[in-house]
């Protein structure tokens, strides 16, 4: 595992656990449409942009609409209290914010939801920049989120940069964007092109 001097990435289920609030949010937008909610699917929803999981469900741009609006609305009252950090985060984002390198988020999570889970655990000065769903018009795994992040650090070459993620939509952006993917694995190991795999953050120290 090589050094970087910058690290972007992804959210929910990378850095923090956001299971138990992401699946109220499902179930709040499944039923707005009169489709059964199965929480075992949750874990591969969170891995994917909110539309493609809507696109996958809804029969008319009417319903997708009500699909997304009802999730943002139960993640808005309920995420921030429902998401923890994992146990390795606050370290591993310390440590290598005192070693000065560049910290920065790109998530399919909308940035409202990001910056307030991350003032509730005094993380949020540690990043640079934080890209969310609503700042980019193509979500993973096009690289467009990725590409965002990297332009807070124009004086880096793409080989002192990564991309850490949980799922195999994280590692396609990185590779679409020509930046290393590190791919943590937070369930079974999906066949993805990573550049390395880790089994807890520490590992990026």
């Amino acid at each position: 595992m090589r050094e970087y001097e910058a690290y972007i990435f992804d959210f929910d289920m990378t850095l923090f656990n956001s299971l138990k609030g992401v699946e109220l949010a499902y179930a709040k937008a499944f039923r707005s449409i009169g489709v059964p909610f199965n929480v075992a699917d949750c874990r591969r929803y969170v891995q994917e942009p909110l539309d493609v999981t809507a696109d996958r469900f809804v029969r008319s741009e009417a319903e997708k609409k009500r699909f997304i609006d009802s999730f943002i609305a139960e993640s808005r009252a309920s995420m921030a209290s429902r998401t923890d950090p994992y146990p390795e985060t606050e370290e591993v984002i310390g440590t290598l914010h005192s070693r000065g390198k560049g910290l920065s988020i790109a998530s399919g999570k909308m940035r409202e939801r990001i910056v307030a889970i991350l003032l509730k655990h005094g993380l949020l000065e540690r990043f640079d920049r934080i890209v969310g769903y609503d700042d980019v018009k193509n979500h993973k795994p096009a690289p467009d989120g990725l590409l965002n992040a990297l332009n807070e650090y124009p004086w880096l070459e793409k080989k002192d940069v990564c991309y850490v993620g949980d799922s195999p939509g994280d590692m396609f952006a990185a590779e679409a964007a020509g930046i290393d993917g590190i791919y943590v694995p937070r369930g079974p190991v999906a066949e993805c092109p990573y550049t390395f795999m880790i089994r807890d953050l520490r590992d990026l120290m």
